[in-house]
């Protein structure tokens, strides 16, 4: 587990949110490389993945210099091992009842405890929509509060799946995950359609800067981060995060990692 607080200069939102994409010439000239790598997560989360492409992606990743990877639980086992042998300063990220939420929270909570005794240093669980969607606030309330027990100290970010809400929906979700005491929202999963900058902004006003807010789902180049970052994330997920970290080292003039982008 990486440990500390986050490289000075960390990513945050800019005072106008633009709907428009941020030029990434002009991004790179705010934030710093560590910012950056720091706000990133990878995600190796498509059901095809192999072993050994996962292997491959993990040493990417750490190559780039990114924080933390998401991976599937089937997977984690092997991605500490590996992450460990190779001494990566890599956080390793477990999903919680991905991509559904739609599990009974006891099997959340035994899911979430063993990717805790494998190795995860974060934990990314889905919220259970249609208890939301039904206006169950206590039992969701319930089922985060005794998820974030089980995760202790290690971050807890809860996908509240924006694509599938409306916009009353997403504000009670996050307004659930503030009272919950969870670490973070994440706005999606990427499996029901992308992200919109319109989300992230909309989350950020209901709960400040009380708590961390990642962007995924849909998220590919530097310009599509510089976006999500100017409307109030300051995580970003995305499966394309070391090509983000090259198209940042290019820009810069400096090395890049050896792979194509």
């Amino acid at each position: 587990m990486q440990t500390g607080s986050p490289p000075t200069g960390k990513v945050s939102s800019a005072p106008e949110v633009r709907e428009t994409a941020v030029p990434a010439r002009e991004f790179i000239g705010r934030v710093g490389r560590e910012a950056l790598a720091w706000a990133l997560d990878g995600a190796a989360l498509d059901p095809t993945v192999t072993s050994a492409e996962l292997s491959d992606y993990l040493d990417r990743c750490a190559l780039a210099g990114i924080k933390a990877v998401c991976v599937l639980p089937r997977h984690m086992v092997e991605a500490r091992a590996g992450i460990d042998d190779r001494g990566f300063a890599l956080d390793l990220c477990g999903v919680v009842d991905f991509p559904l939420g739609a599990n009974p929270p006891d099997e959340k909570e035994a899911e979430a405890g063993r990717l805790v005794a494998q190795g995860a240093d974060e934990l990314d669980a889905v919220m259970s929509l249609g208890l939301l969607r039904a206006g169950r606030n206590g039992r969701v309330i319930d089922e985060l509060r005794r998820l974030k027990a089980v995760a202790g100290p290690r971050v807890l970010k809860i996908i509240i799946e924006t694509p599938l809400l409306t916009d009353d929906q997403k504000a009670r979700a996050a307004e659930l995950c503030l009272e919950a005491g969870v670490d973070c929202v994440k706005t999606s999963t990427g499996f029901h359609g992308p992200t919109k900058p319109a989300d992230v902004r909309l989350v950020r006003e209901v709960i400040g800067s009380e708590m961390d807010l990642k962007a995924a789902g849909g998220i590919r180049t530097l310009e599509d981060a510089a976006l999500f970052f100017e409307a109030g994330a300051n995580r970003i997920g995305a499966r394309t995060a070391p090509d983000i970290m090259a198209e940042f080292d290019r820009l810069r003039g400096r090395e890049t990692y050896g792979f194509d982008v």
